[in-house]
Parts: structure tokens; C-alpha cells; sequence
């Protein structure tokens, strides 16, 4: 487990050494993103994975439950990046986001990450790419 400490020498978790994205050298608490992207309204859950990248090594792709009756049309992309512009440092920003109904689960209840990073071939597919501003 990963832990910060604050001023007064309290400790927090910030997640696990084997949940961190690298991007460019940075490390990126994938816990922290998920905590964010569960504060926007409509978002019920959200687990962040690393995408490998030729330039940066890894690029977070954020995989997003809405809540039921919720679309993409109501809850976009760009309101997305635009809620986590102002609490996330802009590397820790997702690049990559794909709407799910459901996340896969451990038998604890937690989610399964390793199946969502061995979903598909290609982890970009199915995404909306916040650099390219397109679907993929």
C-alpha cells in the first residue's frame, strides 16, 4: 500500500504500488483519478488502467459506470475532462475514456483491474481520445 502523511502526521492511502500508471516518468495513484471521476455527478464508478504508449510508456484510460438511465450524451466526454481539469494535476488527466455498464468484480467485491487491462487487443479501442478529441 501506498500512504501520503499530512502536516499534522496524519496518514492516508493513496493506493497500491501495483495500481499506479507511469506516464512519462510520473507516477499516477490510480485511486486518486477514480476518487475524482466518482465526485462528478452521474459517474457511480470509475477504474483507471494504464495503455501503453510508445512516448510516454503508459496513458490512463478511465473506464466509466453512469448512473442507471444516464448516457454519453449525458455525461460527455468533455465534462468529464473539464470536472477533472481543476483537481487533478494535467498528466494525471485520463487521455482515454470508455463507458461500461458494469465493472468486473473480485469475489471480495472489488474491482477486477486485470480484466479490464486484458479486455481487448488494443485498450484505445472503444474510447473517446482526449488528445485527438475523437472516438476511437
Amino acid at each position: 500500500d501506498l500512504f501520503r502523511q499530512d502536516e499534522n502526521g496524519y496518514f492516508y492511502i493513496v493506493g497500491r504500488l501495483k495500481d499506479m500508471i507511469r506516464r512519462s516518468g510520473e507516477n499516477i495513484a490510480a485511486l486518486e483519478v477514480e476518487q475524482v471521476l466518482c465526485g462528478l455527478s452521474g459517474v457511480v464508478e470509475a477504474a483507471c488502467v494504464p495503455v501503453p504508449d510508445r512516448d510516454r510508456g503508459e496513458e490512463v484510460k478511465a473506464y466509466i459506470v453512469l448512473r442507471p438511465g444516464l448516457t454519453k450524451d449525458d455525461v460527455p466526454p468533455a465534462q468529464i475532462f473539464e470536472h477533472c481539469r481543476p483537481l487533478l494535476a494535467a498528466f494525471k488527466i485520463p487521455r482515454f475514456i470508455e463507458y461500461t455498464d458494469s465493472l468486473p468484480k473480485t469475489g471480495s467485491g472489488k474491482i477486477a483491474k486485470s480484466q479490464l487491462a486484458k479486455a481487448a487487443p488494443d485498450l484505445r479501442a472503444n474510447s473517446f481520445d482526449r488528445v485527438e478529441d475523437r472516438w476511437c
